[in-house]
């Protein structure tokens, strides 16, 4: 071949195939005398399948890595999460689950038998902590009082001689959050100053980190992004039982501040890149720019323009020769939901008494032994196992927000992008009242069991909610949280199979395609197309045709108890069935509650 000759390439041939055509076709045409031998046996055709076969990875490489640098075709969970961050929504991949316990004590009886000696009634510190048989830990978040007049009050023990009461049960409610604290220590001592340092936490499952503090006994504080400089900070009201406020919010310009990160290798601590030595700028006024956040001794804001922020060109001070002690909280996702009557052991247990001087030490430490305690009801959040096209509709639906709720999709989007140790729902949906004249909206809340199943959402997480929103809603809106019916139901199909194929077989494929097609949970009000499953049923192999596919309503023992007349609500073509917005559909028992017939 002239050694200036032109030669067309073509750049449209991408796959193996069609690659090793064209080397053929090349080959054919310019060397013509020089190689014939085509066959599939020969040197020449194993070295056109090597070239084509590694034009066909490099090809297969490049399409892989543009598709992962979008958030509308990435495949990978892990680059989906990347692409949320950088939309602003952060996942939790271990959120915590709230609940309210009973809490109980046994107290001597005053002199005369009548009442509990109040001397003996203790007050039960917040970090006491509790757990399951089957692993669950949870945290106590509040002090509770048993002296409280709000405590419920029985007899429980009597002389057997005389019949008088010597010791009365105590009982008082306090709430509880799933997780156990634990403490990870970051050496840094022999670490020279580096800009934006970046800090792991040895830990699995962390939801929230509490506190970060350094060898000196500087702060570190979350921030929401490393322009942010005021947090505010909660103290003690000395006059609370004279003004009621129990507690003052003081604003604090902070240096020592860091964001948090989270992905399939770890948990991080990003700082800033200024250092010991320079001073990190001014102070920006915090009432311009600070929102209360729930469920934190310091409030930071996720509201806010952060151009009027940035009166530093430090971001923050990167720590060096150091150690840093962080307090975090892990969540089992396997053990943070749990059924009533689950929360039976005290593991851990702070009192404080009025006065211990006055006690008798064998009664105190009887009071302190006896208590007890159990959750009433199932403790719920949410199972983390959500899908990736669930993942991109979540951060794009939060980017669309920008910190604002107008929308029903701003809303929801919100309760979804909660930081996780405030709790967590599985699905939301709002319903506007067209006939309030201000905005009334009807938010519908559920989330799921230990079990996976779908479960009424608890008081603890709503009020979260509530409050969350609270930063974003606009000032004529008005809340009001609800629990969805759930609507069980049952699927039944009948298929005819080709006498070529096991009708077995086929029928155990299309069992698992329908439970496949099931697998995620419904959303509040979505209906169920039932043209989806005849689609599917007939794609499979040995199918020829699909007779019946039929959805019953499924009610009584493990089921919910609400009944529904699935033939009312199915669409006059009778391809789908519409859910009322109110309602939430959920196949409970698939290997139960779907049901074939092969003929």
């Amino acid at each position: 071949m002239p050694k200036n000759k032109n030669v067309a390439v073509k750049y449209t041939s991408r796959d193996f195939e069609s690659i090793k055509e064209d080397l053929v076709q090349y080959a054919k045409r310019y060397y013509p005398d020089g190689y014939r031998d085509f066959s599939a046996a020969s040197f020449g055709s194993l070295v056109l399948d090597t070239v084509a076969y590694t034009g066909d990875i490099l090809s297969y490489y490049l399409d892989y890595h543009v598709n992962e640098s979008f958030l509308d075709t990435s495949l990978e969970f892990d680059n989906i999460r990347k692409h949320a961050r950088a939309f602003g929504y952060k996942f939790a991949g271990a959120p915590s689950s709230f609940g309210t316990v009973s809490l109980f004590v046994l107290c001597p009886a005053n002199t005369d038998g009548t009442a509990p000696d109040t001397t003996y009634l203790p007050v039960l510190k917040a970090g006491t902590s509790f757990s399951t048989s089957e692993g669950g830990n949870f945290i106590l978040t509040e002090d509770i009082d048993f002296a409280d007049i709000s405590s419920d009050v029985v007899a429980a023990r009597f002389n057997p001689t005389t019949g008088a009461t010597t010791y009365f049960a105590v009982r008082n409610y306090g709430q509880v959050q799933s997780g156990v604290l634990n403490i990870a220590t970051v050496d840094l001592n022999n670490s020279a100053f580096e800009r934006f340092k970046k800090v792991r936490i040895g830990g699995s499952n962390i939801s929230q980190i509490l506190s970060v503090y350094d060898s000196s006994g500087n702060r570190y504080y979350e921030v929401e992004n490393l322009s942010q400089e005021v947090v505010f900070v909660e103290t003690t009201n000395q006059n609370a039982a004279t003004d009621g406020v129990r507690s003052i919010l003081k604003p604090f310009a902070t240096a020592r501040r860091f964001t948090l990160e989270q992905d399939d290798t770890g948990t991080y601590l990003q700082f800033g890149f200024g250092s010991e030595d320079t001073d990190d700028g001014g102070i920006t006024d915090p009432s311009r720019v600070a929102l209360k956040m729930l469920g934190k001794d310091y409030i930071s804001s996720k509201s806010f323009d952060p151009t009027k922020l940035i009166t530093t060109n430090k971001l923050g001070v990167s720590p060096s020769n150091t150690e840093l002690s962080v307090v975090y909280r892990s969540n089992s996702p396997q053990t943070t939901n749990v059924a009533a009557n689950s929360i039976t052991t005290v593991s851990t247990k702070q009192y404080v008494f009025q006065d211990i001087t006055i006690l008798t030490n064998s009664q105190r430490v009887f009071v302190e032994n006896s208590l007890e305690v159990n959750n009433d009801d199932p403790i719920t959040s949410i199972n983390v196992d959500i899908s990736v096209e669930e993942l991109k509709q979540r951060a794009k639906s939060y980017f669309a927000t920008q910190n604002r709720a107008v929308t029903k999709q701003d809303y929801e989007s919100l309760i979804y992008n909660m930081p996780p140790q405030y709790g967590a729902v599985t699905r939301a949906n709002i319903i506007n009242d067209p006939s309030s004249s201000n905005r009334k909206l009807a938010l519908y809340l559920i989330s799921q069991d230990n079990s996976g199943h779908l479960s009424e959402t608890n008081t603890i997480t709503k009020n979260n909610i509530k409050n969350w929103l609270n930063q974003y809603r606009s000032l004529n809106d008005q809340i009001e949280i609800y629990d969805p019916k759930i609507i069980n139901f049952r699927v039944e199909f009948t298929v005819m199979v080709d006498k070529k194929f096991s009708q077995d077989a086929v029928l155990r494929q299309c069992i698992n395609e329908m439970k496949a097609l099931y697998a995620d949970k419904f959303y509040i009000g979505e209906p169920l197309y039932i043209t989806r499953a005849y689609e599917i049923l007939n794609r499979i192999d040995g199918v020829l045709d699909v007779r019946k596919v039929k959805i019953n309503n499924k009610t009584g023992g493990a089921y919910s108890p609400i009944t529904l007349d699935m033939d009312k609500i199915i669409s006059k073509d009778g391809t789908f069935y519409q859910t009322p917005n109110n309602s939430i559909l959920e196949l409970k028992f698939p290997n139960e509650d779907i049901k074939g017939i092969a003929k």
